[in-house]
């Protein structure tokens, strides 16, 4: 009985340890799927942030604040985290916060291949910057972000840049170059669609024009603006600028006016506290202090420039000096001073069309520093092929002169060889005609001397004469031809029976001349090549003969 007791109590509690087991492990298997479940869930949710981005940004950015990145996540799922809640941000006009977030994603998009993205990255940490109104290293972000995307379809981001670089610009007081950073930026949200974007790029430009005190042109473009589309922000906008603008022309009804139709509208970033400091202005010339110290005091809580808030201290300060309240204008001289202080340190910095013009030139010198490098790693090849070119360029040339020097060797031998039978072949002719006779008459001798020359040299075909002296004196008749174009007949054939040496009587007899004649002849030659005598006109006949 006992022991059956014992057997029972032991298995009663192996049955207990076998539950208490597997508990366990049914405990360590669930929260291990759920934390399984919850690695994959959030990208999903970040998926579904993404999507509804640009159709419900609010939405996405509740989404997206409730993700807290943690170990679970992989390095690509923050960087993406990053950039979404970023964008998220922007779109629903908060604040960019925090800064480490964004960086996070930078560095990793700089480790990684994806431009679009790391593009996307530098854009929006220069807008921190330009946010801290740290214009130098905003503008120097948003050129390589450019360098990355220029030539993408990315049109949004494209219009992004153009648009914060040229509001740098303006700051800086660089207006014309901020009016080509605005068109850009209009020409790029015009290719994404959006004409809402485009239109407050539109009274960018007006600005400008208003900074360079062409009011009407300014007037234009606010105008313009207002055509484009009915979105109340914008609208609020262009008020607000049309009211500056007839401020600045001194027209104060109509700015009044407007700026005070402005408030009404809806603002987005500094425009609350620029339409209320213009009141202020406008009410402190017009000596109704209470109103300027009331509009001073409002734009100063809202979110502005250090421009905005100097000129804002500064009413401020003499508001109270005319209500003899000391104290206070101590106390808003110290804050307008800060505020100089500050501006002078933004006037101080770099303009961006100098740092523009510094990384166009740094990324030309980045290229030609890799050519320099690649030059220097071919450049040994380059010589031993080069001195291989030239030495098998000098062996065949050397060959080839060797071949030329033999070739013209053997050409004046042919060219000799055949003046000296042709000449003997008129002196065979001479005596085969004479030798029979045995009286003649200098005048018969003579006509049978100009018969044996005129069918030995072909002088009655001039075509068939031509070929003849050609052949045998290296084209002469042809170069002669070619160079010196009013030679004649006659002046033609006496430069070719000089060269083979006829003698002078016989010349006189083939040309029917006297000597005399023949002697002007070779004068009238002379002259006609631009030679000074008779006696360098045979040297250069010789030269020609050989050398042509």
């Amino acid at each position: 009985m006992c022991s059956f007791a014992k057997e029972s109590t032991f298995a009663h509690n192996l049955k207990i340890a076998w539950f208490n087991m597997h508990s366990k492990s049914l405990i360590v298997s669930i929260l291990l799927g759920f934390f399984l479940v919850s690695c994959s869930f959030m990208p999903n949710e970040m998926k579904l942030a993404e999507k509804i981005m640009e159709t419900n940004p609010d939405s996405a950015l509740q989404i997206l604040q409730k993700i807290h990145p943690n170990q679970a996540f992989t390095d690509a799922d923050r960087a993406l985290y990053g950039l979404l809640l970023f964008q998220a941000l922007e779109k629903s006009n908060k604040p960019l916060k925090p800064d480490s977030v964004i960086s996070f994603s930078l560095r990793y998009y700089q480790s990684t291949n994806n431009k679009p993205r790391l593009a996307t990255s530098y854009f929006y940490k220069a807008k921190l910057y330009k946010v801290a109104q740290r214009f130098d290293d905003a503008t120097l972000l948003y050129l390589k972000a450019l360098d990355l995307i220029q030539n993408s379809k990315d049109y949004h981001l494209l219009g992004k840049i153009y648009s914060d670089m040229g509001d740098i610009c303006s700051l800086q007081t660089d207006y014309i170059e901020a009016l080509k950073k605005y068109q850009e930026s209009i020409n790029n949200y015009k290719s994404a669609g959006d004409t809402i974007e485009a239109s407050y790029k539109v009274i960018d430009i007006g600005r400008m024009y208003r900074f360079l005190k062409d009011y009407k042109k300014a007037q234009h473009y606010y105008m313009l603006a207002l055509s484009q589309t009915p979105d109340s922000m914008l609208q609020g906008s262009a008020y607000q600028e049309i009211g500056v603008n007839y401020y600045k022309a001194q027209l104060i009804d109509s700015a009044k006016y407007f700026l005070s139709k402005s408030l009404l509208y809806p603002y987005k970033a500094t425009n609350y506290a620029i339409r209320c400091y213009f009141l202020s202005e406008l009410y402190f010339d017009k000596q109704l202090y209470d109103s300027a110290f009331r509009y001073a005091a409002l734009a100063i809580k809202y979110p502005s420039t250090f421009y905005n808030q100097r000129d804002c201290y500064r009413i401020l300060a003499n508001t109270e000096y005319s209500r003899g309240d000391f104290k206070k204008v101590a106390y808003y001289l110290s804050k307008y001073q800060d505020c100089v202080d500050s501006v002078r340190k933004i006037e101080t910095q770099t303009k961006t069309s100098v740092l523009e013009d510094m990384h166009q030139t740094n990324g030309a010198f980045s290229k030609s520093k890799q050519y320099v490098i690649i030059f220097v790693c071919i450049i040994p090849i380059l010589i031993l092929l080069s001195l291989f070119i030239v030495y098998r360029l000098r062996k065949r040339n050397k060959k080839k002169e060797e071949e030329l020097v033999q070739a013209e060797v053997k050409l004046t031998e042919k060219q000799t060889l055949l003046k000296d039978s042709l000449i003997q072949k008129i002196e065979e002719s001479k005596v085969l005609q004479t030798s029979h006779l045995s009286k003649i008459s200098i005048a018969q001798r003579e006509q049978i001397y100009k018969d044996i020359y005129m069918i030995c040299l072909h002088l009655n075909d001039w075509e068939a004469f031509k070929k003849l002296m050609n052949q045998t004196f290296n084209n002469l008749v042809k170069s002669l031809e070619t160079k010196y174009t009013d030679l004649n007949q006659k002046e033609l054939i006496w430069s070719c029976l000089f060269l083979l040496d006829v003698p002078t009587n016989d010349i006189t007899i083939i040309l029917d001349c006297q000597v005399g004649s023949l002697y002007k002849l070779k004068q009238r030659l002379a002259q006609k090549m631009n030679l000074s005598s008779t006696k360098e006109l045979e040297h250069i006949l010789h030269e020609l003969s050989e050398n042509n």
